[in-house]
């Protein structure tokens, strides 16, 4: 508080009174933060059950070839930590939970009009995987033909190696998710073009594809595919061009997987197999093997090779 006199006036006084204002401590508390922070934790619980809760629309009513309801597709596209083939151990609880594995339909696939639904699958997943200049599948009378390759934008392995390129890997994954319920076995071979490897005298094409071949056929093993599912992994280099008039073409760079029918299986075990009466030679002589089979002409247990020989019918 101060006082002034104005001129003048010597008798009158006049006071003049400072008021401090006072601050809104209490319209400033930390206490509506709080009421804030449990409004906000509200409002995401309610959006998280509502999301949960939401059924998820579709433009068409689900069909065989859909992926959620034909076993094939089950579990490759679309699925969550919501739904119920999600993969993660945990619930939304937070306690854990043990994976029990789901019983799938393996089937066979041996008739032209099995092969062609399996193809129209595999064309309907190529393009789910934005693989569609990717991937070819072709009905042949021993089986169904697959053909992954190159397209103008991307190299399945990198020029020279058989690093593979992560977009063909994500490829080959889903790929195996679907053969994983297919019982037909595969033959798995690698094809490059015509340009020779120079980065090593002993390294050539031949090693190049065996590598690539068996590096696919890993990646899908890892994704789920059975390892008895695959029977055979082969190199081929550039003998086998799909483009036989220009064989440096790229378009010759893939890998095939060639899923054999009940009956292609049995001619190849044939050809591989103890199907036929075999001579084995050993130290002691020739013996002549027959399968169970086959009627064994007479009995013979160690035979010259100039007696064999005469036993064996073309």
């Amino acid at each position: 508080m101060s006082s002034l006199r104005r001129k003048g006036d010597k008798d009158r006084e006049i006071v003049i009174k400072r008021r401090r204002k006072k601050g809104h401590e209490g319209a400033h508390s930390g206490a509506w933060k709080v009421a804030f922070a449990d409004f906000t934790l509200a409002m995401m619980a309610l959006f998280m059950v509502l999301w949960i809760i939401n059924p998820s629309k579709t433009s068409s009513p689900l069909s065989a070839d859909d992926p959620v309801s034909n076993p094939l597709m089950e579990g490759m596209v679309g699925a969550n930590m919501f739904d119920n083939i999600s993969e993660l151990p945990i619930d939304l609880d937070g306690s854990v939970r043990e994976i029990q594995p789901e019983p799938q339909d393996i089937r066979q696939y041996n008739t032209r009009e099995d092969l062609e639904q399996l193809a129209d699958l595999i064309e309907e997943l190529s393009g789910e995987v934005d693989a569609l200049s990717n991937l070819e599948v072709i009905v042949v009378p021993q089986g169904l033909r697959i053909l992954i390759k190159d397209d103008q934008q991307r190299f399945m392995f990198e020029r020279g190696s058989a690093r593979l390129n992560p977009h063909f890997q994500r490829l080959l994954t889903s790929l195996a998710h679907m053969l994983a319920k297919v019982e037909n076995r595969l033959i798995i071979s690698g094809h490059t073009d015509a340009t020779q490897y120079r980065k090593s005298a002993t390294y050539n094409n031949w090693n190049l594809s065996g590598d690539r071949a068996l590096l696919a056929r890993n990646v899908m093993v890892n994704a789920g595919l059975q390892a008895t599912q695959v029977l055979q992994v082969s190199a081929l280099a550039d003998v086998m061009p799909l483009r036989a008039d220009n064989p440096r073409d790229g378009a010759n760079r893939r890998i095939e997987l060639l899923l054999l029918t009940e009956k292609s299986e049995g001619l190849y075990r044939d050809l591989f197999g103890e199907s036929y009466p075999q001579l084995h030679y050993t130290q002691d002589g020739t013996r002549l093997k027959v399968p169970e089979k086959v009627v064994q002409p007479a009995p013979v247990s160690v035979l010259n090779k100039k007696e064999a020989d005469t036993l064996w019918v073309e």
